[in-house]
């Protein structure tokens, strides 16, 4: 009788002790996703960096975490949160301190950083709740663990970024770096960026060639296409592959010319022909530049050629998309004696680049004064000239600038005068070149009317006068074409000429 009864309580007390880790494992919920798709339901005992262990009701199990895909913990936890976040005094910077350390205590992290930020609402300056979240004082100012250490290490923030000074101030006058770490000027970083984009829209073009053809359909012709650029001679290029160079550029001979100082270590007769060149193309700059002459004997200005590209680049610290560069501070042109780009060489670059020097010249002190796409403009403008040996012959179509203009007139992508005329020399890329040519190049040839022509070269001249007085803002262009309305006129007769110009057009017979 008393053995029955035993094994009856022993029944009862097992059948509870069931019925208890039953309740307790249902009610913890944790549940570990296997990546094989397995389950395991039950109460999460320990956790570290390595393993999981939970008990279920089929018993106690340890993975290692690299087996789980994720863990859907229980809302016990995330209740009891709830539960103390809104009886907290959301006013009580202490308290809310003390909420964060209890929920890092249960590996509540985002919960606890909420705490530690709303105490320091209530307390920017509560020394606990700024060390909870990481913080440091640096000459009495809280800063982020990140931040300390850029600080320590003398760099200072720019754009969201930290970086040393001297960065900080090429990336001020907008200079990039390109994946060598070499720094690019403005216009070469967006020279590069435009050849990529040339390479890529060529590749894209000879993908979708090849796909016709292997189709047998026509081949598509290219928007602004048509038409060819004035009838020239073929320049003799060859000569700029020889980069024999005569010895150290720093023992090279200076050439002097009629207007220019160059200093270079290329052939001799090479030397002679960039002099005889440069006369001819100052000739030109005097000429369009006449109204701004100043008075007096002007010295030659100094020219350096590097007999390659590549002693260009290591002498000067310039990247590959530089062909070369005029320097305000000694008011001297640096190129090397090569090719350059698609289409450039020596003499592209010179032109450019000696346009830059001449206006410098004619507007001394107020260079900097002037409208970019006017000086740009103006430098494009030279350097699609032509130089034949004896004499430049100016005014000719650039077919690449053109033919941007017109693919932009098709697409409706022309920049907008409005922003034009606003846009950073930062800012400025090859589309901007283009359309800055293309206005210069309307303002002095759009029109056959003499009047209409000798009034566009005014108002010209009288933004390049203002400029020598003071800097040239973008109202100042409004205006000289008679004020807002007038200019987007201007703006809308020059889109129709820019899509009927032939790439052969010649002003001559205009």
């Amino acid at each position: 009788m008393k053995i029955r009864r035993k094994a009856r309580l022993l029944t009862i007390f097992g059948l509870i002790s069931l019925f208890s880790i039953l309740v307790s494992t249902a009610s913890a919920n944790d549940v570990i996703v296997k990546h094989d798709g397995g389950r395991l339901r039950g109460k999460i005992l320990k956790e570290n960096k390595r393993t999981v262990t939970i008990k279920t009701l089929g018993g106690v199990y340890t993975l290692n975490k690299s087996d789980i895909s994720k863990i859907l913990r229980s809302g016990s936890k995330g209740d009891e949160f709830k539960r103390k976040w809104k009886a907290v005094d959301k006013y009580d910077p202490d308290a809310l301190y003390r909420l964060g350390k209890w929920c890092d205590t249960q590996n509540l992290k985002d919960d606890a950083k909420r705490c530690y930020e709303a105490a320091l609402k209530q307390d920017s300056y509560h020394r606990k709740s700024r060390e909870a979240l990481g913080y440091r004082k640096w000459r009495g100012k809280w800063v982020t663990e990140e931040d300390y250490k850029a600080l320590a290490e003398g760099k200072v923030k720019y754009k969201g970024k930290w970086m040393a000074p001297e960065e900080r101030d090429m990336r001020k006058q907008g200079y990039e770096k390109d994946e060598d770490g070499k720094w690019l000027r403005p216009e070469d970083a967006m020279r590069k960026r435009e050849w990529e984009r040339m390479a890529r829209e060529r590749k894209r073009q000879e993908e979708e060639d090849r796909k016709a053809r292997r189709e047998g359909r026509k081949v598509k012709k290219k928007p602004g296409a048509e038409g060819q650029p004035r009838k020239r001679p073929q320049a003799d290029t060859s000569w700029y592959d020889d980069n024999t160079s005569t010895g150290s550029f720093g023992t090279a001979p200076e050439i002097e010319s009629k207007f220019y100082k160059i200093k270079t270590n290329v052939k001799k007769e090479y030397a002679k022909r960039y002099g005889t060149m440069m006369d001819q193309y100052y000739v030109r700059f005097a000429k369009v530049f006449k109204p701004f002459m100043p008075k007096g004997q002007i010295p030659k200005s100094p020219i350096y050629i590097y007999s390659s590209q590549r002693e260009f680049m290591s002498a000067s610290g310039m990247s590959q998309y530089t062909g070369g560069f005029y320097s305000t501070g000694n008011r001297r042109v640096t190129a090397y004696h090569g090719k350059f780009g698609q289409n450039g060489n020596t003499r592209t670059v010179l032109a450019h680049e000696g346009t830059h020097q001449f206006q410098h010249i004619v507007l001394g002190g107020g260079f900097g004064n002037a409208p970019i796409w006017i000086i740009e403009g103006l430098a494009v403008f030279f350097e699609s000239a032509y130089y034949n040996g004896k004499k430049v012959e100016i005014a000719l179509v650039p077919a690449d600038r053109l033919s941007n203009l017109k693919r932009g007139a098709a697409g409706g992508t022309l920049i907008p005068f409005h922003d034009l005329i606003r846009t950073s020399q930062q800012q400025f890329t090859a589309y901007h070149y283009a359309h800055g040519w293309g206005l210069i190049y309307y303002m002095l040839y759009g029109s056959k009317d003499k009047k209409t022509r000798k009034k566009r070269l005014k108002q010209f001249t009288d933004l390049l006068f203002l400029a020598k007085k003071r800097k040239v803002q973008p109202e100042d262009t409004e205006n000289v074409f008679g004020g807002k309305d007038k200019f987007l006129k201007f703006e809308e007769e020059w889109k129709k000429w820019v899509v009927n110009l032939p790439y052969d057009f010649d002003p001559r017979g205009s």
